[in-house]
């Protein structure tokens, strides 16, 4: 089962729960107080073999928020004044000097890049854009259409919000007044309607907040700060289209909507992870550590082979692409197929058939007879021009594995063919990093970014697309044993 056919699932089940309460007539309104020792986020997602989840320095469980936490989605309703705890977690406190962004593959955030000035790209806020005056979260195991997990805006004084940490130990509650739809434009030109696409993003208040508490609705909520202000910095911060030294916009909010239409609207196209799907998800995330250690132990018996490593591997893995490509790609998106601490072979190696796999399912092919990946046209939604399979099969063992080596090169040139990039985060220790071990490949959408001022540091800062000191470990290319 993939993550997007779990989604279809709970969707159902998620819009039959929430029509339910709408009905129902005797809702009670939760108390305004919760002490934080009922908000510690428990771990419970990341209970498995060691070999496939991290644990912290004191060999404890880390905690994934997003799965860790029951989002109480069932105190989402049409009246204002009933509407309290949607639990959510911080990854962006207000006036924070970083964007933050969260890794569902590892449950951690790490640091995006870090605020300037900005001018507002859509001029319709006169000054200069720093720091957010709102804080953002996540709301967990809720998707939203782009099956992402679910943003949140809040606006209260931060000291009645939880305090932010790099690595979220509590959750929050908040009182949805209603909602924005935040079009994004991955691939310029922006002219077609099709090309921008929606997400919605909760707007809420925190019920231990008596001055904005004691709102009715949005349009009190938005008189009641800087509103022009909060749109410029969310239209602005995740960055612009740059073509021929002049930028175009690549986000832009094109509904403000209040709590009814937020209802109707994430009924319409958000999905949850509900408890009795968690039985479903599960079962899936098993079938993916038995792939892992299906591979791993294959190509573990043919390093031991005293001839013809690098033949059999091509074998094996040409028929395990053929047949397990698409869910070995889905099982890489969620479930960890390492841990650094246990096996550092394993992670590595994993790490780079992970890269041939995001290479080839986002538009790119290796060539064994160019030993080089190159540009993939899409013949339709479903299907590239080239068939990595049929080109795996003429491929010698000879040139086959270098694939792995120039995937990493393939990923730099990912940017400038379709805008996407990817980069692999060890451990983000930057300036403003959240600290925090999390040996996965992170996706960025791969907009520019100035700040207004040249004086000032530029806001983003260099990285490398996958550490130098790593290498693809290559199988014995022949019968003296030489290795590559």
């Amino acid at each position: 089962m993939t993550i997007c056919q779990l989604q279809n699932i709970t969707k159902s089940i998620l819009l039959t729960s929430l029509s339910a309460f709408l009905f129902y007539s005797c809702a009670q309104t939760a108390p305004k107080e919760n002490k934080a020792d009922d908000r510690v986020i428990r771990a419970s997602w990341n209970k498995l073999p060691p070999r496939f989840a991290h644990r912290d320095d004191s060999d404890a469980i880390v905690t994934n928020p997003f799965f860790d936490i029951d989002p109480m989605i069932g105190n989402f309703k049409d009246k204002e004044t009933d509407n309290y705890g949607i639990h959510y977690f911080v990854t962006n406190p207000a006036d924070t000097k970083y964007l933050y962004d969260f890794d569902l593959y590892s449950g951690k955030l790490y640091r995006e890049r870090e605020f300037c000035a900005q001018d507002d790209i859509w001029k319709n806020y006169g000054g200069d854009l720093m720091t957010p005056n709102f804080t953002m979260g996540i709301i967990p195991r809720i998707y939203d259409q782009n099956k992402e997990p679910m943003k949140i805006l809040i606006i209260s004084d931060k000291d009645s919000i939880e305090p932010f940490k790099e690595q979220p130990v509590r959750f929050d509650n908040a009182r949805i007044l209603g909602s924005l739809v935040i079009d994004h434009c991955e691939n310029f030109p922006c002219d077609l309607t099709e090309k921008w696409k929606p997400s919605q993003m909760l707007v809420g208040v925190s019920p231990r907040d008596e001055r904005y508490n004691s709102l009715n609705n949005f349009t009190e909520l938005k008189n009641k700060i800087d509103w022009s202000y909060a749109r410029g910095i969310l239209t602005n911060m995740n960055g612009y289209h740059k073509v021929g030294g002049k930028v175009y916009p690549a986000y832009r909010i094109s509904r403000e909507l209040n709590l009814k239409d937020s209802l109707a609207y994430f009924n319409k196209t958000s999905s949850k992870v509900t408890a009795e799907n968690f039985v479903k998800l599960n079962e899936w995330r098993v079938g993916c550590m038995k792939l892992y250690d299906s591979v791993w132990d294959e190509s573990e018996k043919i390093r031991a082979l005293k001839y013809g490593q690098a033949d059999k591997f091509l074998t094996f893995f040409k028929d395990f692409y053929l047949k397990n490509s698409n869910e070995f790609y889905e099982c890489s998106k969620l479930v960890r197929p390492a841990n650094i601490v246990e096996d550092h072979r394993r992670l590595w190696f994993f790490s780079y058939l992970q890269a041939f796999t995001l290479l080839e399912k986002n538009g790119f092919y290796y060539s064994c007879f160019d030993n080089a990946w190159a540009y993939n046209a899409r013949v339709d939604e479903n299907k590239f021009y080239v068939d990595q399979n049929k080109e795996m099969a003429r491929c010698r063992a000879k040139n086959f594995e270098s694939a792995f080596d120039q995937a990493i090169n393939g990923m730099s040139l990912m940017r400038n063919s379709t805008n996407r990039q990817y980069r692999f985060v060890e451990y983000d220790s930057a300036k403003g990093g959240s600290h925090q071990k999390i040996y996965g490949w992170i996706h960025l959408a791969a907009q520019n970014y100035a700040c207004k001022y040249a004086s000032k540091t530029p806001n983003q800062i260099p990285f490398e697309v996958f550490p130098q000191d790593v290498g693809w470990e290559y199988f014995k290319q022949d019968e003296q044993g030489l290795v590559k």
